[in-house]
């Protein structure tokens, strides 16, 4: 019978309980009516406003509710109650994606009252949402009809304190979030309320209002403008609080402990930079009474101060809070002694509950951060001891203070210590002894990050530190090879990270024993060798290897790491092909980096397809041998939502006609998109802003795309920061509504297009862009009003080569924030007026090539700061140069009319580039040049400077290029020239120069390193980037490649294969030559030339040259032109020189010349008559002169035997001629003058009887010898 009624009762349950789950299915997902229809009103607001549909998913299909009606508890935002179909909870913000509250174009006129259909609500979240005081006039107030209404956020809008009484009638709230507003607070003694009301009958309304906020225990006012009387405020209006941020207000002077002794129900309470300052207080610390008073809370556990200015007095103050847990004093110490905060207390005069030992009360502190208070010195043994006391203190972070390593002793008595944070706090170069953190049994967590560390005294670390899990090494000094070693015996380490170090070598196969690692940094080392053991890390979930020298394969087994989410290698050497099973068996992969390797081949990126967490993919290429194929198999479906993708310099899709990757149709959460330099050919992909609501940056630079430009509409078009569709095929114009889409542009270049039509003036309201690049197109018109005086945070402006006109410095300007600007190579006109700059931000200003006429104005020069480069060559610029303290680095002003002398006070410290050709300046260099100690190229041409050469050009030790041709130098060629280590081109033609060439200009050769790379500006924009979300804090984005459209390239122009042409950029690396012609040089060409093997270009005509051409000039093997016309020249041209296989211009002309020709072989064969002629004596083809045949040696000797003979005759002749001379001069001496004649006889007497006496001498010895 009893188990009968068992059995009943059980069978009724089950009934019950099927009855309750077939009830909870059927109002699952069922909303209703009177709700659906809300939420469709709401919608329309959005679409009315913007344009857009922001909530796809909110969908009228005309259904009218009930079980058959629109399940719109499915919609995205949107939670309902299961079993009664009421909407619960309504997560609206962000509806417009905005990334700052600046992006607020139009502010959403929300109808409030809408929110009244929701009798269920209990949270409601509008932050970040456009919203104004306007909510307060639709309904805000009615909201107190709500009863379950239980929290409400309003932060990150722009709602002021008329918001405010609205607020108070909503007596339900629990939790209220006003943060990020621009809500202000004042101080009324009487009422202790804030606001800003007009008389007292509004005040006592108003603090009537916030009063009935009763069951409030959550508010958040976090950065808004609040003053120091809110404490007091509050703490009457509402004392049932039990967290209170006020972080990031205006609460200075000192520390509220009296006001905020009345909230005594206080749990967390968060004053972060609340600009509190004790030092300015008129005690200067809080006093024992103001501390006693915080006693009263009793159950206060956590508190954030950090970012404040106290003094260590502070700690005095909170040890009246005895079950604190969580105490953050970050950056608030400013003491000038900078002690530890346990010395200096006895300074205070102390009672019983406020000894010397106040720290030591905190005795519930879990969690301690003293971070950031640059302490620099050492805890005293009491100190240590006063730490000893917190037993259950957990964590400490001290980083960013200047310990020294005694500090480790001290931190030794805290047994319960889990997480220690030493960064940036240890003295530099010096080891760190980790065994003396013997007594932290149970830590799991060590920062030993940017301590300057050289090494770790690592005996026994596992044994002292058994529970390690997280050990952060990176940026510090290790070098030499790893110390995996030491590591080895640390069976529970997770975290390991010893990035941005000198490590060298490879990793140790030891590494496999650590199988509990799941996050590996080596990165930014020097690394290479095997990467073999890392393969056995079966729990790894984050490799970073990037920045080093690994080179070879990326090893296969790889693939076994199925637990990886995070894999960057890049920056290394690897080589090969990336093994398909790599990233097709990875599929827990979230963050991958291959970029800026070797690798070869094609990788299908259909590989992804099953890698549904996949979030960002990096390849940048820096080789033409790698492919990406997105094509195949043909429509493939992609499982994952990428927020980044980076495949730039890939070769996509290069056998498959260079389409665009069709599964980016299928991706909604894109972030940032880099496809450049791909050749990518096709249409504009609208399509893929379209899709992409969240899409910040677009690059599709250096491709094939096509189309007339446009801008599409799209939902968040605020959320657009970084466009480059440069080196395209786009055409068309600038759309005219151009702001309306691209409303908070931060770099926008459409360079070298094929877009014409004028500038809108709408580039005026583009008010966030600091880069704007529309050079190289076919725009035409004058510059809008509005693009100087309106872009304030326009750093970079370039507009060059386009069909611009007008005069536009003519009028006022104002050149704001531009840091460089390039107006170049259009048809610019007028004069440049004369303004008062006081702003110094110009590194670059280019206007060269336009028509700019009249004197050059003295505040151009004022707005240049150090370094900068200023360009105004090709104009009509007329007067002497200005001068002025600014240090140029670039300076090209050549091509215009100016006059006088070279302005000797210019500031040549830092010049590289110097340019004053085809001008018309006077008089000789001036010797301030002799300070051009960096100077790369010096271009002087084509003025009318005259005098001597200096000889302290030769000490220009970095001199490249120099170029003294067209004026009226006179006197020999310097031989300091020859000290010229490093120059490649000189060009002296067309001067007055005498004398012989020096033998000595053997230093002309091609440069050791290159000197004229294109040279980037240093304008760098906050650039869009992806944080993945990781132990490692990756980031992602477009960092790269964009200040390369904005650069300067020297420019040279030089006589070479009788054409003289302009050589820019980085081939005046490989231009190597000499030109020396038209001046009035004599003598012989000097043998010593033939040794400047990298000779290009040789030009000695038009001189005075003469005798032989040097037989060892056919030793130049890389000469392309080699002019020797209109000289005296004699001799041969030499047969040898037929091997130079690269000479392409010969000119010996009107010299001369005499006998046969070399044969017409190799370039010889290519060379005219034009070549020789005015050298009547020459011979053979191509001259139609045939040379004579030759004849016997015997019978009629060759004309230089003859020329021979007679050298000879007159040698003898003149020899005899002067010996006769000479004896007849000296017998008329004889005779003339009775002195001499004496002295001479007497002369030859003694040399008569020496001689005898000589000979009679040795006649006696030899007989005495044949006697003996």
């Amino acid at each position: 019978m009893v188990c009968g009624c068992v059995s009943k009762r059980k069978s009724w349950l089950l009934v019950l309980m099927t009855m309750l789950i077939l009830k909870v299915w059927q109002t699952q997902g069922v909303c209703i009516e009177e709700e659906r229809k809300a939420l469709l009103e709401i919608k329309v607001s959005v679409v009315d406003l913007y344009g857009a549909d922001f909530l796809p998913t909110w969908v009228d299909d005309g259904s009218t509710g009930g079980r058959s009606g629109d399940k719109c508890c499915d919609w995205e935002r949107v939670t309902c109650n299961t079993v009664t179909g009421h909407v619960t909870n309504l997560s609206l913000s962000n509806m417009m994606g905005m990334i700052e509250e600046e992006d607020c174009t139009r502010m959403w006129p929300l109808n409030v009252s809408l929110f009244l259909h929701f009798k269920e609500l209990t949270s409601l979240n509008l932050s970040r949402d456009c919203l104004d005081n306007n909510i307060a006039s639709t309904g805000l107030g009615r909201l107190s009809s709500l009863r379950k209404l239980q929290t409400l956020d309003l932060s990150r809008n722009s709602i002021t304190n008329a918001t405010l009484p609205s607020l108070g009638a909503m007596t339900s709230l629990r939790v209220l979030n006003l943060g990020f507003n621009r809500l202000e607070g004042y101080y009324f003694p009487a009422l202790g309320i804030f606001g800003k009301l007009g008389d007292i009958g509004s005040l006592l309304e108003l603090y009537a209002r916030v009063s009935l906020l009763k069951k409030l225990k959550v508010l958040k006012l976090t950065h808004n403008f609040m003053s120091e009387s809110i404490v007091a405020s509050l703490s009457h209006a509402l004392p049932l609080l039990k967290s209170l941020d006020l972080s990031g207000n205006q609460l200075s002077g000192p520390f509220p402990a009296e006001e905020l002794s009345h909230l005594t129900n206080l749990e967390e309470l968060d004053l972060i930079v609340s600009k509190f300052d004790a030092t300015r207080s008129i005690h200067g610390t809080p006093s024992i009474q103001d501390c006693k008073q915080l006693s009263n809370l009793k159950k206060l556990k956590s508190i954030s101060l950090g970012g404040n200015t106290f003094n260590k007095s502070i700690i005095l103050c909170l040890s009246a809070l005895p079950f604190l847990r969580t105490l953050d004093l970050s950056e608030t110490m400013n003491d000038l002694e900078s002690s530890f905060p346990t010395k200096g207390m006895g300074r205070f005069k102390c009672e019983p509950l406020f000894g010397c030992e106040q720290l030591a009360h905190m005795t519930n502190l879990e969690e301690l951060d003293l971070s950031g208070n640059w302490f620099n010195d050492t805890p005293s043994i009491q100190d240590c001891r006063i730490l000893s006391r917190l037993k259950i203190l957990k964590s400490v972070a001290l980083g960013g203070n200047e310990f020294d390593k005694s500090i480790i002793l001290c931190l030794n008595a805290l047994p319960s210590l889990k997480t220690l944070d030493l960064s940036s706090s240890l003295p530099q170069g010096d080891s760190f002894p980790i065994q003396e953190l013997s007594g932290l049994k149970e830590l799991e967590t060590l920062d030993l990050s940017n301590c300057r560390l050289t090494s770790l005294i690592s005996d026994g670390m596992a044994h002292h530190l058994p529970h390690l899990k997280v050990l952060l090494l990176n940026y510090n000094h290790f070098n030499g090879t790893m110390p995996l070693d030491a590591f080895a015996s640390f069976r529970n380490l997770e975290v390991l990270d010893l990035s941005r170090n000198t490590l060298v070598g490879s990793i140790p196969s030891t590494i496999q024993a650590l199988s509990s690692l799941r996050v590996i940094s080596f990165a930014d080392n020097n690394l290479n060798g095997s990467l073999l053991g890392l393969c056995e890390l079966k729990n790894l979930h984050e490799l970073d290897l990037s920045d080093n020298m690994f080179d070879g394969n990326l090893p296969q087994c790889f693939d076994r790491l199925k637990s990886l989410k995070l894999l960057d290698i890049s920056s290394n050497q690897f080589t090969g092909t990336l093994p398909p099973s790599l990233i097709a068996n990875l599929t827990s992969l979230e963050y991958v980096d291959f970029s800026n390797n070797r690798f070869e081949g094609s990788i299908s990126f259909s590989l992804f397809a099953n890698h549904t967490k996949l979030e960002a993919v990096q390849f940048l290429s820096n080789n033409n041998k790698f492919e990406v194929e997105t094509e195949e198999p043909i429509g493939w479906i992609p499982m994952f939502q990428l927020k980044v993708l980076v495949l730039s310099s890939c070769n996509i899709n290069r056998h498959n006609e260079r389409v665009f990757p069709k599964f980016l149709l299928h991706q909604r959460m894109l972030q940032v998109i880099d496809l450049s330099h791909n050749s990518l050919v096709g249409q504009f992909p609208y399509w893929l802003i379209e899709n992409n609501t969240m899409l910040e940056a677009v690059n599709l630079r250096n491709n094939s795309v096509s189309g007339v430009m446009r801008m599409t509409h799209y939902r968040n078009a605020s959320i657009m920061r970084w466009l480059d569709m440069s080196e395209n095929d786009m055409n068309g114009t600038i759309p005219t509504d151009i702001q309306k889409f691209l409303p908070k542009i931060h770099l926008l270049n459409l360079s070298s297009n094929s877009l014409d039509g004028v500038i809108p003036p709408s580039i005026g309201d583009l008010r966030k862009i600091e880069v704007l690049d529309l050079s190289d197109n076919g725009i035409l018109g004058e510059l809008p009003k509005g693009l100087f005086s309106n872009l304030s945070y326009l750093r970079v402006l370039k507009l060059s080569k386009n069909r611009l006109h007008g005069q536009v410095f003519s009028g006022n300007l104002s050149l704001g924030s531009i840091q460089k600007l390039g107006l170049d190579n259009n048809c610019f006109t007028g004069q440049i007026g004369n303004w008062t700059v006081q702003n110094r931000y110009m590194e670059s200003f280019d206007i060269s090539n336009n028509l700019f006429t009249g004197m050059f104005p003295h505040w151009i020069i004022d707005t240049m700061m150090y370094g900068s480069e200023l360009i105004v060559s090709k104009n009509g610029f007329q007067g002497p140069f200005p001068c002025g303290t600014t240090s140029f680095s670039f300076l090209d002003i050549s091509q215009n009319s100016f006059s006088g002398p070279i302005p000797s006070c210019l500031d040549f410290q830092v010049m590289t580039h110097l340019h004053l050709g085809s001008n018309g300046f006077t008089g000789s260099i001036p010797n301030g040049f002799c300070n051009l100690t960096r100077v790369l190229t010096l271009d002087i041409g084509n003025n009318s400077l005259s005098g001597k050469i200096p000889d302290f050009l030769g000490n220009l030790s970095d001199l490249r290029i120099l170029i003294l041709r067209k004026n009226n130098f006179i006197g020999s060629i310097p031989m300091q020239l020859s000290q010229l280590s490093n120059v490649t081109l000189i060009d002296l033609s067309s001067n007055s120069l005498s004398g012989s060439i020096p033998s000595c200009l053997q230093s002309i050769t091609t440069s050791v390193y290159p000197a004229f790379e294109l040279s980037e500006s240093n304008v760098r924009e906050t650039l869009p980037s992806y944080a993945y979300e990781s132990v490692l804090d990756k980031n992602m984005g477009l960092d790269l490649y964009w200040s390369r459209a904005f650069k300067t390239q020297d420019e040279v122009q030089f006589t070479t294969k009788s054409l003289s042409l302009a050589y820019k950029g980085s081939i005046l690396d490989y231009m190597v030559g000499l030109d020396l012609s038209d001046n009035k040089l004599t003598g012989e060409i000097p043998n010593e030339l033939g040794l400047l093997t990298e000779l290009h270009s040789l030009n000695l005509s038009h001189n005075r040259l003469s005798g032989p051409i040097p037989l060892n000039f056919s030793n130049l093997p890389n000469i392309e032109s080699l002019d020797l016309s209109s000289n005296d020249l004699s001799g041969e041209v030499p047969s040898q020189l037929i091997k130079l296989n690269s000479l392409a211009v010969f000119n010996v002309s009107y010299n001369n010349l005499s006998g046969k020709l070399p044969e017409m072989k190799a370039q010889f064969g290519t060379f005219t008559k034009e070549s020789y002629e005015g050298n009547p004596l020459l011979c053979g083809p191509p001259l139609e002169k045939k040379c004579a045949p030759s004849t016997s040696q015997v019978t009629s000797p060759s004309s230089k035997e003859e020329d021979e003979k007679w050298y000879d005759i007159d040698f003898l002749a003149s020899f005899y001629g002067t010996w006769v001379v000479f004896m007849l001069g000296f017998a008329a001496v004889l005779y003339i003058n009775p002195y001499w004649r004496r002295r001479w006889l007497e002369f030859v007497e003694e040399c008569m009887y020496t001689c005898y006496y000589f000979i009679e001498d040795s006649v006696r010895k030899v007989c005495m010898v044949f006697r003996k």
